[in-house]
């Protein structure tokens, strides 16, 4: 007898194997161990092992009886929710797979959550768009020719090149202005050790990107970080959707940036520290409101989440936002992901697996 929601984690395995893309192996048993506590039915499945004739699919749970323990597969009746874990975007973008998620979405429609990876620059617009989020945005522009990104190096001495469709940090670029009007880059990636030049023309660097970086980057102004330690940092801010299906703020998780990154993921020697206490000592060092600086962070975590969701017309049930503190206490935000990774931070992952299980019960009963 079924005792609650039927939650179907939809992914990608790899071929003729259980292992899960992308190391998602430990986050999938978490949620299945935590389901199963608040009486939730949940599994692992490919949107290839659908039948939809019988109303069946194959899927996955783990065995935490084996030593050390396997994935098991066996035929699950159709999920009455779906939580949409493909891990990454080259995956999401094949079209075998965007016709069975189109599929699914129509299907289910609220219930297929987290439908897909946000849009960066669809994101910053919909946001600039709103007289209340467009405050906390820094200037930001598609990067269509080495006009725009010499104006946005001249204006703010120096500015990010991000890729549209990337995470984790990776392929990413710092330009910086020198006082004799050079240009000095730093090229940051997840395989190779970090890139330095300097340059006198923005057009050599647009050469290097993909396709003369024709659309596929956005050029960003580089805001001078709060430090901790004489480190800069930034906040990881993760919000849910609770058991009445509001938004939530679940938690947010410091990152100090490593020696010589320039970011702060933990991939390029980023450390964690809790967000509390960065903050405050931040605030002590600068001179600037510890008060007004939570202030403004209970703002976004407000406003940002539903300007988001009404703008897409999709159903996500959380969001990862990041987060950064000028040295004069202004809050940034700098993008959102619909995917977010597995927070390290103990208290704040077991919070966000209880709350994800709570807003699943919420989309059975709703």
């Amino acid at each position: 007898m079924q005792i609650g929601p039927l939650l179907g984690i939809l992914t990608i395995s790899r071929p003729g194997t259980t292992p899960f893309v992308g190391g998602q192996n430990e986050s999938f048993t978490e949620i299945l161990e935590v389901a199963n506590q608040m009486n939730c039915v949940a599994f692992v499945f490919n949107p290839f092992e659908i039948d939809w004739s019988k109303k069946a699919v194959w899927g996955y749970r783990f065995n935490t009886k084996h030593n050390p323990g396997e994935w098991e597969r066996q035929v699950y009746p159709l999920p009455s929710i779906i939580y949409n874990r493909i891990p990454n975007r080259t995956l999401e973008n094949r079209e075998d797979i965007i016709l069975v998620l189109n599929n699914l979405r129509k299907k289910y429609g609220s219930r297929f959550f987290n439908p897909y990876f946000l849009d960066k620059w669809l994101t910053h617009k919909i946001l600039f768009n709103d007289n209340k989020t467009k405050e906390f945005l820094p200037e930001t522009h598609q990067l269509k020719g080495p006009s725009i990104l010499s104006e946005m190096v001249s204006r703010h001495s120096s500015v990010y090149l991000k890729p549209k469709a990337s995470s984790l940090g990776n392929d990413i670029y710092k330009i910086n202005m020198t006082k004799n009007k050079m240009f000095r880059f730093i090229h940051q990636t997840l395989t190779q050790p970090p890139r330095k030049g300097f340059i006198r023309d923005c057009r050599d660097i647009l050469r290097e990107l993909p396709q003369n970086g024709s659309f596929g980057y956005l050029v960003q102004q580089a805001v001078p970080l709060a430090r901790f330690r004489n480190r800069p940092f930034d906040l990881r801010l993760l919000v849910q959707k609770d058991r009445t299906g509001k938004w939530r703020k679940t938690g947010t998780a410091a990152r100090i940036a490593g020696e010589g990154s320039i970011t702060t993921h933990v991939f390029y020697g980023g450390t964690r520290h809790p967000a509390n206490t960065v903050i405050r000592e931040a605030a002590q060092n600068h001179g600037f409101s510890y008060k007004n600086v939570k202030k403004q962070l209970k703002k976004i975590e407000s406003l940002f989440p539903r300007t988001i969701e009404n703008a897409y017309k999709q159903s996500f049930g959380e969001l990862e936002m990041d987060i950064g503190i000028d040295e004069k206490g202004k809050v940034w935000f700098f993008e959102a992901n619909s995917k977010p990774f597995r927070f390290d931070e103990k208290l704040l992952r077991a919070k966000s697996l209880v709350r994800l299980i709570h807003y699943v019960r919420y989309l059975d009963l709703s």
